[in-house]
């Protein structure tokens, strides 16, 4: 073969190879910001994961015009992400997936339970008893208690709780409580909270306001409100390709990616 032949077919693949990394690059520049599943065979597939009973999640694809799922069930695959907590399997010798296990995706390495109080950061394992206060155990081996104070904040395992100022989510409610923090960013703050009668509902910060989302409520209008200068963000909710549990996923696009 001539070199000019040569020359030419490799700035064919050269061009060929660039233009797929490019369509790749493109696909996970665009869907970065979804949850995902890896499978056995280690592919990754992005869409609005749902969680079901028994141990099985659910993944919506943005391709399925009739907004069908597919269903995966969690000790099948290699691990997933759902709404910031990627959980990973571990692989026996006979080839079964078990023993889940769940890491937050943005937990900055520190592996340590924690208590934050009066700017100070106390480390050891913390408790939270069934009966009676939530305590830590100091690496220095002190048992320290500590209540519901605006100001504190807390880790244990892979979960980051704040004592806050909230609006109450029903007659009844408490105006502080403590919050699970899902996603802290530049300009916003997510929170998780669940109550008897209303179950799992969301506080979003932005702005020092705190807002609550209900899915008993006229939530995607509340979140066109929050979002009002970034209105793309709700592309997806208004399609129907994500909605309530997927909030998550509409402030960390809101934080990391939006115009």
């Amino acid at each position: 073969m001539s070199y000019g032949k040569t020359l030419l077919l490799y700035i064919i693949f050269a061009f060929s190879f660039n233009s797929i990394r490019a369509q790749e690059a493109g696909r996970s520049s665009k869907y970065f910001f979804l949850d995902y599943i890896v499978t056995q065979n280690g592919d990754t597939i992005y869409g609005a994961v749902k969680e079901e009973l028994l141990k099985t999640y659910l993944l919506k694809m943005e391709e399925d015009k009739v907004g069908a799922f597919t269903r995966y069930e969690a000790d099948k695959l290699k691990g997933y992400r759902y709404n910031g907590y990627v959980t990973t399997n571990k692989e026996p010798k006979d080839g079964i997936y078990t023993g889940l296990n769940a890491k937050k995706d943005s937990s900055g390495g520190n592996e340590d339970d924690y208590l934050v109080k009066n700017n100070d950061t106390i480390y050891g394992d913390v408790y939270n008893p069934f009966l009676g206060s939530r305590y830590i155990i100091s690496k220095q081996g002190k048992k320290i208690k500590f209540k519901g104070e605006v100001g504190l904040v807390y880790k244990t395992g892979q979960y980051i709780y704040e004592y806050r100022d909230k609006p109450k989510v029903e007659t009844l409610d408490s105006k502080e409580d403590w919050l699970l923090l899902l996603y802290k960013g530049k300009d916003l703050k997510l929170y998780g909270y669940a109550t008897g009668h209303q179950g799992t509902c969301y506080f979003i910060e932005k702005d020092k306001e705190m807002h609550l989302l209900r899915m008993d409520e006229d939530w995607l209008k509340l979140l066109g409100r929050i979002f009002i200068d970034k209105p793309d963000v709700l592309n997806y909710f208004k399609s129907g390709f994500l909605d309530f549990e997927n909030i998550y996923l509409a402030v960390r696009y809101y934080d990391e990616h939006s115009n």
